[in-house]
């Protein structure tokens, strides 16, 4: 029989490994197995940690918890591209991918804040639609020129040159994967999340 990716394991373990054992005689883990799990763990409690004070930061920038919520969005869209572009170019997660994720999630926010905060300051002399709108315009551009300078910069490293380069490939295409999506899905849903959250409650009607 063929086998390939993770089945490899699985063969082996049924048909090599799981014959001989016993009572007396288990599978164990190596030091350095162990050891990576150990890290994978650390990285993802820092990655909680991370998302953690970044919303904290943005809530005390604010001075609203809910504008923090509608930047923090930003991340899941970004986990869309980053997930979407390891599986399109068959990478797999790895420590260098998950070192990724850490940097993206206070970078992903970036463009989030910079829209919501031009729109607070805009409706200090218009109406919500307008302000929507118009932040938009004016941000556009430096959020299209901030966003494309970084993927250019990462993509030599998702191109894999040499050894080094394959060790970082997952990084980079963390990165550029998750600033893409996450630009182009913020820019479209958080004029809607920010209408939504900001919506005046319906008054019942005077009947005297």
């Amino acid at each position: 029989a063929e086998y390939t990716g993770g089945n490899v394991k699985a063969a082996i373990d049924s048909e090599v490994i799981a014959p001989h054992l016993s009572a007396s005689i288990t599978t164990g883990v190596n030091s350095r197995d162990q050891m990576m799990n150990e890290e994978f763990s650390s990285l993802y409690e820092a990655i909680a940690t991370a998302a953690f004070l970044v919303f904290v930061v943005m809530a005390a920038q604010f001075e609203s918890p809910k504008f923090s919520f509608m930047v923090m969005t930003t991340i899941p869209f970004s986990l869309i591209g980053s997930f979407g572009l390891l599986k399109l170019t068959g990478v797999t997660i790895s420590m260098t991918s998950i070192l990724g994720f850490l940097i993206l999630v206070g970078t992903v926010v970036n463009n989030g804040i910079l829209y919501v905060d031009t729109v607070n300051q805009y409706r200090q002399e218009m109406d919500m639609d307008t302000a929507l709108i118009e932040a938009g315009a004016t941000r556009l551009r430096p959020i299209m020129m901030t966003t494309i300078t970084t993927i250019v910069g990462m993509i030599p490293m998702a191109m894999a040159y040499g050894d080094a380069g394959a060790m970082m490939q997952g990084l980079a295409l963390v990165n550029v994967g998750g600033l893409t999506a996450s630009t182009i899905l913020s820019l479209l849903m958080l004029p809607i999340y920010y209408k939504l959250m900001n919506r005046k409650p319906k008054t019942l009607p005077d009947f005297d």
